[in-house]
């Protein structure tokens, strides 16, 4: 969710370049979140083709106001997953997608910003560029909803992610050096 779907500010260090989408309150803290380009479309248009888990790092009474400015009719996302359901490894959360009991991992893929956040499934997930909500012409979910059309086809995720990002290779050769 956090810079791959919306940025997020807190407090007054908000940049100038930064327009909010929309803002709520947590506590006594302003949240301004700001929905990347094309978010909403890209949503709506995947969910025709998949179903969609938010598996999110942040803790559910920070996320669910999000996810609910978001998905107002709790359409586009099956299921919400929070920080409790990901593993923590020193100061990472890591979302490892054995939890989603239900599903086969063939037909599973996960997009992040963070590769670590999926480094149990690098074959399932889809590595896409942060987003801080100051960049000016930013297409990203454009490209990741081109990418992901393709792969609705594939009968194993995982063989094509595989060759796109090279991500398991470079990890076995990182292995190998130590």
């Amino acid at each position: 969710m956090d810079e791959t779907l919306i940025a997020a500010k807190f407090g007054k260090n908000i940049p100038s370049s930064f327009e909010k989408t929309f803002s709520y309150c947590l506590g006594d803290q302003e949240i301004q979140v700001k929905v990347r380009p094309y978010a909403l479309d890209c949503l709506e248009k995947l969910a025709n083709m998949y179903e969609i888990i938010v598996f999110t790092a942040g803790q559910q009474e920070y996320a669910d106001p999000i996810l609910d400015y978001l998905d107002p009719d709790r359409k586009l996302f099956k299921k919400r997953l929070y920080r409790p359901s990901c593993l923590r490894l020193q100061n990472f959360y890591v979302k490892d997608l054995d939890i989603v009991l239900d599903r086969d991992k063939e037909k599973m893929i996960i997009v992040d910003n963070s590769i670590i956040s999926f480094a149990f499934d690098l074959d399932n997930g889809v590595p896409i560029n942060s987003f801080y909500g100051t960049e000016a012409d930013d297409k990203e979910l454009l490209f990741l909803y081109s990418y992901l059309e393709e792969l609705n086809s594939a009968k194993d995720v995982k063989i094509p992610i595989s060759q796109s990002f090279k991500l398991s290779e470079m990890q076995k050769a990182m292995l190998k050096k130590q």
